[in-house]
C-alpha cells in the first residue's frame, strides 16, 4: 500500500551582515557593510544554506526580502519533494513578480539541500564536471584618486590576474589613469553601473580602447531604449556588455543586436535555473557572457562558481572583497575560482 509523505520543506531565515576591507563605492553610492539574508531549508534532518543580496537599485532591500521570506514560510509553496526545484521556482514567480534576490536564496538552498541528500556536488548534479571556468577578476570600487591607487597596487599586490574598474564620476579618466600607473599592462574591464549618457559612453569608449580596456559594462541607465544601446555599440571600438538591464532570459532578447554580452547574476535571475535560461539565450544570439555577483559572501559566490564554466568572463569577487566571510566554499587559487568535492554548494562556516 502507498504511503503518504507528509514531510514539508520548512524556512528559517537571519541577518547575514557583512563589512567590506575597504568602502566600495560604484555609481549609485558607498557602503562599507553588506546587509544580506542568510536562508535555510531543512528536509529530513538535512539542512540546505542560501544567501539573498538585495540591492536598492533592483528594488530590494533587507525588509523587502524578509517580508518575502515570511510570505512563502507560511504559504504550503516549498512542499514536501525538495528535488521539485523548477515547479517550487515557478510557484515563487506565480506567488509574487520580482523580489529575485530572495528567490536565488531560496533556490540555491534547494540545490545545496538536494547535492547534501544524494552527497554529491552541485555542479555535478547539473552535468558540468571537467569543464573548465574562466579567471576571476577583481573589482576596484569608486574612491577619491589617492584610494584608488592604493586599492590597485594592493590587488596587484595580491597576485590577482584581471581588474575590473568602477566609473561612473566625473574624474572618470583619471581613475583609469592612476590605475594604469599602478598595472600598466594588466587586462582591465571597467562598469559604470548605468552612470553614462549615450554621448560620454561613445567618448569614454575610445579613451578605453587607448587604455587597452577589454569590454564596457552597463554604460547606460538601467531602462535604456534599444536605439541608445545600439548607438553606443555601433560606435564602440570595445564590446558592450549589459548588466543591470538583463535580469532574465526575455530580457537578453530584447536587447539582442544592440549589446556584445550580458552579465548574469543570481540576485538578478532569481536562481540557477534562470541563470541557465539566461546562458543559454544568450549563446543563441550570439552574445558574450560574464558570471557576476553582488557584494556576497563565500555562500551566494559558490553558488555561482557551480556555473562558471559556462561562460566566458568571471566577476565573482564578492567575497575577497569582505573583511570578514563567514563561509568556506570555492577558494581563489591564481586566479581562478576552485570548487571542493563537498556535496551541494559546497559552504561550510568557516
Amino acid at each position: 500500500m502507498k504511503t503518504t509523505r507528509t514531510r514539508q520543506i520548512s524556512l528559517s531565515y537571519e541577518p547575514l551582515v557583512m563589512t567590506s576591507t575597504h568602502p566600495f563605492g560604484i555609481s549609485y553610492g558607498t557602503s562599507e557593510k553588506t546587509y544580506n539574508v542568510l536562508v535555510k531549508l531543512e528536509f529530513d534532518g538535512v539542512t540546505g544554506l542560501g544567501e539573498a543580496a538585495p540591492v536598492e537599485y533592483h528594488n530590494e532591500n533587507t525588509a523587502t526580502v524578509n517580508a518575502v521570506l515570511e510570505t512563502f514560510k507560511n504559504e504550503e509553496l516549498l512542499g514536501d519533494d525538495p528535488f521539485a526545484i523548477q515547479e517550487i521556482s515557478r510557484r515563487m514567480d506565480r506567488s509574487l513578480a520580482g523580489n529575485a534576490s530572495a528567490k536565488a536564496a531560496i533556490e540555491m538552498a534547494l540545490h545545496d539541500l538536494c547535492g547534501k541528500i544524494l552527497n554529491t556536488p552541485t555542479y555535478k548534479m547539473l552535468g558540468l564536471s571537467n569543464l573548465e571556468a574562466p579567471i576571476t577578476d577583481f573589482t576596484i570600487g569608486i574612491a577619491d584618486i589617492e584610494m584608488i591607487e592604493k586599492k590597485a597596487r594592493e590587488a596587484v599586490d595580491a597576485g590577482y590576474k584581471i581588474l575590473k574598474v568602477k566609473q561612473g564620476t566625473t574624474f572618470d579618466r583619471d581613475i583609469i589613469n592612476r590605475v594604469r600607473k599602478v598595472a600598466p599592462d594588466m587586462p582591465l574591464r571597467v562598469d559604470a553601473n548605468g552612470g553614462w549618457t549615450p554621448k560620454k559612453a561613445i567618448e569614454m569608449s575610445h579613451f578605453l580602447h587607448e587604455n587597452g580596456v577589454q569590454f564596457i559594462e552597463q554604460p547606460l541607465p538601467k531602462n535604456a531604449h534599444y536605439e541608445d544601446w545600439k548607438l553606443v555599440r555601433d560606435n564602440s571600438p570595445i564590446p558592450i556588455y549589459a548588466d543591470e538591464s538583463i535580469a532574465r532570459a526575455v530580457d537578453v532578447a530584447k536587447l539582442a543586436g544592440a549589446i556584445d554580452g550580458v552579465v548574469v547574476k543570481l540576485a538578478k535571475t532569481g536562481g540557477l535555473i534562470e541563470a541557465l535560461k539566461v546562458i543559454h539565450t544568450a549563446r543563441a544570439h550570439s552574445m558574450q557572457i560574464m558570471f557576476g555577483c553582488m557584494l556576497e559572501s563565500s555562500l551566494g559566490v559558490t553558488a555561482a562558481v557551480h556555473l562558471a564554466s559556462l561562460v566566458d568572463h568571471l566577476d565573482l569577487d564578492g567575497a575577497l572583497l569582505l573583511s570578514d566571510d563567514p563561509y568556506l566554499g570555492a577558494v581563489y587559487e591564481n586566479g581562478f575560482m576552485k570548487l571542493s568535492d563537498r556535496p551541494g554548494l559546497g559552504v561550510i562556516p568557516r
